[in-house]
């Protein structure tokens, strides 16, 4: 099921580009004051980092666990509203060695394929109508 904001809102789709499995990965959107804006829908059962932090190898934790719209493969989220410009975020974390990678400036829907080691962050920008037609309706 696919949550929306009460408001239109950027969609960000986002694959995963199976890094490391002992590695945590978080990804959210910030504005260009580096302000939170990830819409986090108030029925998930979590509203903490479980609804954007994962195993860098797979997304399966927080489609099964947490709430997040996971469909085919492809993580959706949303921003709080379609008129802020956005950046998205990557950040990597083993045993306290953290790596953080960002892209941004972002007025549009867009897709993304994440990456997450012990030693780098990594986000490559993607077909969004493509990862649209994985994901499906």
């Amino acid at each position: 099921m696919a949550f929306i904001p009460a408001t239109k809102a950027y969609e960000i789709l986002l694959r995963n580009g199976g890094g490391d499995s002992h590695v945590t990965c978080c990804t959210w959107e910030e504005d260009d004051q580096r302000n939170f804006i990830t819409f986090i829908p108030p029925n998930v059962p979590h509203k903490n980092n479980d609804y954007y932090c994962f195993p860098c190898s797979s997304f399966d934790i927080v489609g099964r666990y947490f709430g997040a719209d996971l469909r085919n493969g492809i993580l959706t989220y949303q921003t709080i509203d379609n008129t802020t410009t956005y950046w998205i975020h990557l950040g990597s974390n083993y045993i306290g060695a953290y790596y953080e990678a960002y892209q941004g400036g972002y007025n549009k829907d867009a897709c993304f394929m994440l990456t997450g080691y012990f030693n780098a962050a990594e986000i490559e920008e993607l077909s969004y109508d493509d990862c649209k037609k994985i994901r499906g309706p």
